[in-house]
Parts: C-alpha cells; sequence; structure tokens
C-alpha cells in the first residue's frame, strides 16, 4: 500500500510547460509535486528554437543570460528559389527578428539544454518535489468540495512507470562528440524519494496541471480529444554537422526548388536543423526501413548544385503536417491542460516550445495567487480566456506556413520553386507578432476596459489609453532602456520586472524638474502612502503571503537626472529595505545612457503624454491598467477585483 500526500499542486509532465510552471511554484513557494514518466530528461532532439519573449520570461526568473550565451543567435533569414533558368538562387536577406522590439531575438538551443536550466532553478528550491519514472493511473474528483478552494478535491494515484532504454539519437546511440555537454547525454531528473515512496500512492492536490503532451493521459481522462486534422504531407527532420559549399549556411533559410522544399536553422556547436519535404515515395521508403540517410538523400538533391553532405547525425525523425487543438482547456478551476495537450502543429513556426512555456506562464502566477488568498479563485477563468485565442492564431499561421511550404498536389496555386506573397506575409508574422511579443488579452477581471470602448460599459473603472499611445492594455510593457536615477546604470525596462507573484505599479510623472509635474508625483504619492488606502492595506495583507499580490511602484520621469535629488521625491520611491538601508532601484529615468545607445527615447516611443500617466502590470508583465497619475479611485477600484485583502 503506498503513501498518501497532499499538495498545493500537481504537475503532470517535467517538460517545457511543466518546467514552467514548477518555476513560479518554486519563486512563490507553492507545495508542489511534479511527475515525470521518464528517468531521464530530453536527451536531443525535439524543439530547439527560442523567442525573443520566451527569452524575456527565462530573464525574469535570472535564466536567461546563461541561456543566452550557450544559444545560436538567428540573426538573419535568407530565401532560396529558382530562377527562370531553373537555377537555385537567393531572393533576399533580411533580419530574422524585427528589431528593437526586445534585447533579445530568436535563438536556438537543444529542448534538453532548456530543460535543464529550468530544473536547476526549481530543484533549489525546497517546496518542489520531483518523481521521474512515474505515472499517473487513476484520477478522481471529489465534486462536492470542488468549490471549496481551501479543499483538496483532486485525487490522483501513482505508480512507477516500466523501465525505458535509454533513449539514442533517433535510431542511432547517443553521440560520442566530445563537444556535446556531458548533461545533454545523461541527464537524469534529480528527485528525492522520502515525499513517495512504493507503488500506489495517492496524491490529493488542490489543482492539478497537465502538461504531458501531445497524447495527455490527462486530456483523456478528461474525456475531450484534439480537434483538427492531419495532412498527408510528411516532413524529415535532421540534426546535422554540415558539410557544403552553401554561402547561407549559417543563416536561417528557406530553399523551394523543383525538387522540394526545405529550411535550414542554425543550431549551437556547428549544428544546423534541417526540415525537409518528403515526397511519398521517400516517406514509404523510410517508414519501411528507418535510416537516416534517406532524408539526407533528399535534402542533398534539392540543394544542388550546392555540396550539401553531413559525417555527424545528432538525431532524426520524421513527422506527418497537422494542426490540432483542445476546445477545453480548463475544468472547474481546479485542472487545467497546457502545451502540446492543447496545441499541436508542425513545427515550421518554430514556436511549439515557447508556446508551451507561454502557456503556464500565463497560468503560474494566477495559482499562486489564488492558493495564498491574494486573489479570488474567479481569475482562474481567465486562463482559458486568454490562452485559447493565442493557440488558435498560433494554428492558423502554422496552416499559412505549412502552405507556403508544402507540395500540393494537383494544384497550380503555388508554382514549385517559389514565393507565394503569403508566405512571406506569414514568415514576417512569424518573427515579429507571432514571437510572443505583441500577444495582446482582451479585456476581462485581470485587463481593464478601455475608456469609450463597447467593453467600458457600465465599468466603475476605465483604462485611458491615449495617455501612452504605444503602451496597449493587455499587451507585454514595451522595452526601452532606462537609467537609474541614483548611479545612471543602464537597464532595458524588461529586466526590471521580476517574476515574483507581485504586481509592478509605473509612475510615468513626466518632467518632474517643473513645479507642476513634481506636485503631481507627491500628490499621488500621498495617496498612495495613506495607510487607510486599499493600495497600502493590501500590501500588508500579502506581506505575510511572501509578497505574493502585493504591489511594488516605481517613478520613471523624463527629467535631467542630474536636476533631480532622489531626497526630494516621495519616500513611497525610495522605501527601506529588511537591513534598514534604502531602496534606490525604484527611481528610474529616460536619459541618455554614458555607453549604451538608445536611451532618452522611452517618453517619444511610447507616446507618454506631457502630464504623465499610471501603469499597472501584472505578475506576467502585461498591461492590466493605464490611467492617469490622480485616477486613484480607478486604481484602487480595479485593484479591488483582483485581489483579496
Amino acid at each position: 500500500m503506498g503513501d498518501n500526500v497532499h499538495v498545493d499542486v500537481l504537475i503532470l509532465g517535467a517538460g517545457p510547460a511543466g518546467l514552467m510552471a514548477a518555476a513560479w511554484m518554486a519563486q512563490t513557494g507553492v507545495q508542489t509535486l511534479l511527475v515525470e514518466q521518464r528517468p531521464y530528461g530530453t536527451q536531443n532532439g525535439r524543439a530547439d528554437g527560442l523567442e525573443s519573449r520566451t527569452l524575456e520570461i527565462l530573464d525574469s526568473f535570472g535564466l536567461a543570460d546563461k541561456i543566452w550565451a550557450e544559444a545560436n543567435h538567428t540573426v538573419e533569414i535568407a530565401l532560396w528559389s529558382e530562377s527562370d533558368a531553373g537555377i537555385l538562387q537567393r531572393e533576399g536577406i533580411s533580419a530574422n527578428t524585427e528589431p528593437g522590439w526586445s534585447r533579445f531575438y530568436e535563438s536556438t538551443l537543444g529542448q534538453g539544454r532548456v530543460e535543464e536550466h529550468l530544473l536547476n532553478f526549481i530543484q533549489s528550491n525546497r517546496h518542489i518535489n520531483i518523481r521521474q519514472a512515474t505515472i499517473p493511473t487513476s484520477l478522481e474528483i471529489d465534486y462536492n468540495t470542488v468549490e471549496d478552494h481551501g479543499s483538496y478535491p483532486i485525487r490522483v494515484q501513482l505508480d512507477k512507470a516500466a523501465p525505458t532504454a535509454f533513449p539514442g539519437r533517433g535510431n542511432a546511440r547517443p553521440s560520442s562528440d566530445p563537444s556535446t555537454p556531458s548533461s545533454e547525454s545523461s541527464m537524469a531528473l534529480n528527485s528525492d524519494d522520502s515525499a513517495i515512496g512504493g507503488m500506489g500512492t495517492v496524491v490529493k492536490a488542490k489543482y492539478l496541471v497537465g502538461c504531458d503532451g501531445a497524447h495527455s493521459w490527462l486530456r483523456k481522462q478528461l474525456g475531450v480529444g484534439l480537434e483538427g486534422e492531419s495532412s498527408g504531407h510528411h516532413w524529415g527532420v535532421l540534426d546535422i554537422v554540415p558539410i557544403t559549399n552553401f554561402p547561407d549556411i549559417r543563416k536561417r533559410f528557406i530553399v523551394k526548388s523543383k525538387f522540394g522544399t526545405l529550411m535550414m536553422v542554425p543550431r549551437e556547436r556547428r549544428l544546423v536543423r534541417v526540415y525537409v519535404e518528403l515526397s511519398p515515395t521517400t516517406s514509404a521508403q523510410y517508414t519501411e526501413q528507418p535510416n537516416p540517410t534517406i532524408i539526407m538523400n533528399q535534402v542533398s538533391g534539392i540543394m544542388q548544385p550546392y555540396v550539401m553532405k553531413t559525417n555527424h547525425i545528432d538525431w532524426y525523425t520524421t513527422y506527418k503536417v497537422g494542426q490540432r487543438l483542445c476546445p477545453k482547456v480548463s475544468f472547474h478551476n481546479r485542472i487545467f491542460l497546457a502545451g502540446d495537450a492543447i496545441h499541436t502543429h508542425s513545427p515550421k513556426a518554430g514556436q511549439g516550445m515557447n508556446v508551451s512555456m507561454q502557456d503556464t506562464y500565463n497560468l503560474g502566477w494566477k495559482l499562486a495567487s489564488v492558493i495564498y488568498g491574494a486573489s479570488p479563485p474567479d481569475i482562474l477563468d481567465t486562463y482559458a480566456q486568454e490562452r485559447l485565442p493565442i493557440a488558435q492564431r498560433l494554428l492558423q499561421l502554422d496552416q499559412r506556413i505549412c502552405r507556403g511550404m508544402c507540395r500540393i498536389e494537383g494544384s497550380d496555386l503555388v508554382p514549385r520553386g517559389n514565393f507565394d506573397e503569403d508566405h512571406k506575409r506569414a514568415i514576417r508574422e512569424e518573427n515579429t507578432s507571432a514571437s510572443g511579443l505583441t500577444a495582446t488579452y482582451q479585456p476581462n477581471q485581470l485587463i481593464s476596459p478601455a475608456a469609450e470602448t463597447e467593453d467600458a460599459k457600465g465599468a466603475s473603472f476605465v483604462s485611458k489609453p491615449h495617455l501612452a499611445e504605444t503602451i496597449k492594455l493587455g499587451a507585454r510593457i514595451p522595452s526601452q532602456l532606462v537609467l537609474s536615477q541614483s548611479d545612471s546604470q543602464a537597464y532595458h525596462l524588461q529586466q526590471i520586472f521580476r517574476s515574483t507573484g507581485q504586481w509592478n505599479l509605473i509612475i510615468f510623472g513626466g518632467n518632474i524638474s517643473k513645479t507642476e509635474q513634481m506636485a503631481r508625483v507627491h500628490h499621488q504619492a500621498d495617496a498612495l502612502s495613506n495607510p487607510e488606502s486599499y493600495f497600502q492595506q493590501l500590501n500588508k495583507a500579502s506581506a505575510v503571503r511572501g509578497g505574493v499580490g502585493s504591489v511594488r511602484v516605481y517613478l520613471v520621469h523624463s527629467a535631467d537626472r542630474n536636476s533631480i535629488d532622489i531626497f526630494s521625491l516621495p519616500a513611497i520611491f525610495r522605501p527601506l529595505c529588511d537591513d534598514g538601508g534604502i531602496d534606490y532601484s525604484r527611481v528610474l529615468v529616460d536619459n541618455k545612457s554614458y555607453h549604451h545607445p538608445g536611451g532618452g527615447e522611452l517618453y517619444k516611443t511610447f507616446g507618454i503624454h506631457p502630464e504623465g500617466c499610471m501603469v499597472l502590470l501584472r505578475p506576467d508583465q502585461h498591461v492590466a491598467f493605464l490611467s492617469s497619475m490622480d485616477d486613484i479611485h480607478g486604481l484602487q477600484g480595479f485593484l479591488s477585483t483582483c485581489t483579496c485583502l
């Protein structure tokens, strides 16, 4: 007979989505069990693209610098097609990611390495227990207590998984390449057997998060499936060290010729990832005898007259193109699906690992807030409201990219060997709006409606987006260079707001060297500092929750830094730390930097009104409320709907 274990959150699956959910739980101190069927981490292959927004998210946990240093940065994309004479030629080269949107841009690093960085972060926290080689075998829900969010209505029985052979690269043995990090070929999920002992362990949980992949066990237990269909198009995937005379081999490039279509993406350690269209004959040949040489021969044929060979195949597989979506992702606000458990698509858009992590980044802070009593349980409704539209748009984009990349039998709509305009537009969207930087959530309990819109009718508080024209409600706060008032050190705005479970209120005070603007800042600070205000009561209540649900206040002004004495500013912008010293990080200035380009442009770029404004960010850095500096009533009214004292 096994043990009975109580946890706040049970997570099924230690892939990118599950590890991101666990990262939130580790950061906020929520008692969590993470269960993984595999006895080891991802060894090779699988997802490898990291988009700008994903890197910003990882940065908010302090992980991006290490990953960024290890990854290959994909700076350019080249398109190759056939000339009128039937010769392969380059159509053009452009930036692979829209410049200026983030301090990061698209990069590639093996999924296993990304997982390992997340795992190291999670394992440093004593609130997270990880069980590998473990599977769920039964699910029970107590519907009598499911509405009581202090209860444990979920019962999941766990058993040891059947032994699994150590995976190779495709059908090959693990590489002995000395440049391969040892952790990539032998990493196991480090766990403690003390919490779960023996067979038949029953876990009682408040919340259950299914990050268990496209063949999700949890989704099947809930009786829901993926909707959509697969096409007849087969593609091969290879990770190789190329031997070639092709000039753009270290760029991302797409080749369309009469022999077929392929895309290559440069990776770390001289590797490239190859996606190649397989003809029906080639696909049938591979099915009969899975051999990477069959895929490689197709690559060589498409790349002619250029040489494309390899002596090192790191990993290989094939897949059938398709887009499928689970229409329901939340059950009783107790059970949630995320990542590949709710959306599957081709890897051509490079979004799989990214959107999966962004799913649970959206969900994790909400779970922590409800568990701590910092927010009411109904904020969990917003997970489906916000993430399902993102998944739907991803699948639509993937369909457009696949239409441009795949052979359409019997159709002359897309001539072989050429790029149509919709395909080019889809590629541009993939590198801009689809990167996660422009993901915008619609008004809901956690996003205030804008004034003079249909959503604002009957609302007791509204946002006023005209005060900051390029800051979008529901979107992540754009990143611009700012300086510290105290020492002129430069930061990108996105670096300031860490993922801690706290909200952040930015006061854009304008040119506070002007008397009237400084008076506005002092007036607002007095209102926020009033001990009887909802704002102060909320922060006092959140202090016993480790800060989850509290609101940190920042001032970003546009006056000449040297004309402002930090001690002339209200005390709320220079709070005392636990050791009695002053926190100098709360006052930032939009001035040019001595050493970094791009400073002094924030107010202009954001289109901030001369009288300033205030912007409230959720714990995931998305804009929740935007109004004038004196609209304290509106701010506190909004906070009272999505936070608890």
